[in-house]
């Protein structure tokens, strides 16, 4: 019988190993590339088959349910007031709350909106309230409630005869 990985007679008895799932005979020299098929299983003995548990996800929450109150139109009027009548620079106020000059002042000029880190941290240093609560009653309305139409964004133009 020759070895089936490197073409020798095998005098002795063959090894049967297992190389990449194929059974083999191979001869002493050419057995250590493989497990040994009598000690090989696909499932451990000690273990038994056991029924796969799928995590349960959590519902995923609406972005706007987080969301109950509503930073001020005039929030960067009221920031800059506020900072003004403490008597800090922007940067003495920066220094204050970790942040940086540029981001206070893009925010002082309405280029950019306070994330709410930002927001709470402006809050709590200037003694201010940023935020509203705008519920459905605040909102002006015809009292007849509709989605927006095709016809409120389309300009409908009629067929000249």
């Amino acid at each position: 019988m020759q070895c089936e990985i490197c073409g020798s007679d095998i005098k002795d008895k063959p090894v049967k190993i297992t190389l990449e799932g194929t059974i083999l005979n191979a001869c002493g020299k050419c057995s250590h590339y493989g497990k040994t098929s009598d000690k090989w299983s696909p499932v451990s003995r000690k273990m038994s088959p056991t029924e796969k548990v799928f995590p349960q996800r959590k519902p995923k929450r609406d972005v706007f349910d987080k969301l109950g109150d509503e930073i001020n139109q005039d929030y960067a009027q009221i920031i800059k007031n506020a900072r003004e009548s403490q008597h800090l620079t922007i940067e003495q106020l920066a220094s204050k709350i970790k942040e940086k000059a540029m981001l206070l002042r893009k925010i002082e000029r309405e280029e950019l909106v306070p994330e709410d880190n930002l927001r709470k941290k402006l809050e709590s240093e200037l003694n201010i309230k940023l935020t509203e609560r705008y519920s459905s009653e605040d909102q002006q309305g015809s009292g007849f409630i509709r989605g927006t139409t095709l016809g409120d964004v389309a300009v409908i133009r009629k067929k000249a005869k």
